[in-house]
């Protein structure tokens, strides 16, 4: 299935760029939102949590909900446009804001250890919790775009940091770093 995304601008939205990097049995999260919000978080990654060819799209969803915890807690009720590098995650981001609940092929739904429902069926809900505040689009990967570039070059990060390439503690230093660079380049129109 091909879709070919279309963006619904909302005034005043915030912009959240998510994108997702995985390898070596890891993945790792990125996000960076015009509200000035900027993370990751990396980890081993579950095997049982999806079929070999779903993990992709899984660990991109769980960028966009890492990103969309952080930015509508922190503003609740403001606008928030999700742009994604990954059709695959657009595509369940699409079927979701439409009232569909398909998960990734072998995507694991059962209650997790602690019985909290898994991270994807959350995030399906906030989705459709706050479907008049969200809208989904695509952004071409590694084309110069500021927001999505940063979001790549941390979820890269993560995996370094979880490689031992790169300390823990450095990360918080970078990803702000990184985060006030791109946010300058995305508000003056340059593209990287």
């Amino acid at each position: 299935m091909t879709t070919k995304a279309r963006v619904k601008r909302i005034a005043g939205s915030l912009v959240l760029a998510t994108d997702a990097s995985i390898g070596d049995g890891h993945v790792s999260a990125g996000y960076i939102a015009t509200s000035g919000h900027a993370g990751l978080h990396a980890h081993r990654y579950p095997q049982y949590l999806a079929d070999a060819g779903a993990r992709t799209a899984v660990g991109e969803l769980r960028a966009v909900d890492l990103g969309l915890r952080a930015v509508l807690a922190a503003h609740p009720g403001r606008p928030v446009e999700v742009r994604v590098d990954s059709m695959d995650a657009l595509r369940f981001l699409q079927d979701w804001h439409s009232g569909g609940c398909e998960m990734p092929a072998g995507y694991n739904t059962a209650a997790r250890a602690q019985g909290g429902a898994p991270t994807l069926v959350k995030l399906c809900r906030r989705v459709q919790e706050a479907d008049h505040l969200l809208s989904f689009g695509h952004e071409k990967a590694h084309a110069g775009h500021p927001l999505n570039e940063t979001a790549d070059s941390l979820a890269k990060l993560g995996l370094r940091t979880l490689r031992g390439i790169l300390p823990r503690t450095e990360l918080p230093r970078l990803v702000t770093l990184w985060a006030e660079r791109a946010l300058a380049d995305f508000r003056s129109g340059r593209m990287s």
